[in-house]
């Protein structure tokens, strides 16, 4: 592993030891305040293994979404994707009519949107990337959050109402 760059970083909010890729290949091993560096390097020592497998599958994609661009790239398409996504998220909450308050259009690393108790959504700009079909499942999957703030059986039900093939969806996501 010696290619790939780890960065250390302790959290006092954070209640595990959690390991993330970035879109740049470098790794980030986030630890709570509580597990010494020396445990914390045990932990990476024994997913070593999957790291390597998952920094070398990441490298080897040409699709890699959340590789593309820079803050130019952002505020180029940024509202290319709020014309995508406003239309789309109007049409679908024809079938739901659920109060939304915000619409963000985000340059988000590892996120392809989110929902904020509030009423907030926020979608990440690469949508504008992705094949028609992907982009409206990511739509209304942030939609249904609105009505379940959660993953339950009730929300993909939600979510099932308009998009019945999601699982195949976001199973061809989760390749990207």
């Amino acid at each position: 592993m010696s290619e790939i760059k780890i960065i250390l970083k302790r959290v006092r909010r954070s209640r595990h030891l959690r390991l993330s890729i970035g879109a740049d290949g470098s790794v980030l091993l986030t630890r709570p305040f509580w597990v010494s560096e020396k445990a914390a390097r045990y932990f990476l020592h024994t997913k070593a293994d999957w790291l390597k497998a998952q920094w070398q599958k990441g490298r080897a994609s040409d699709d890699n979404y959340f590789r593309r661009g820079g803050r130019e790239d952002y505020l180029r398409n940024k509202e290319k994707a709020r014309a995508l996504v406003v239309p789309r998220l109007d049409y679908f909450n024809q079938f739901y009519n659920f109060k939304f308050r915000r619409l963000s259009i985000r340059d988000q690393r590892s996120r392809w949107g989110s929902c904020s108790r509030n009423g907030g959504l926020n979608f990440n700009y690469r949508l504008v990337f992705l094949p028609p079909n992907l982009a409206d499942y990511l739509i209304v999957h942030e939609l249904c959050h609105l009505g379940e703030f959660n993953h339950s059986p009730a929300f993909w039900k939600l979510v099932a109402r308009t998009i019945p093939d999601y699982e195949n969806r976001r199973r061809l996501l989760r390749k990207l």
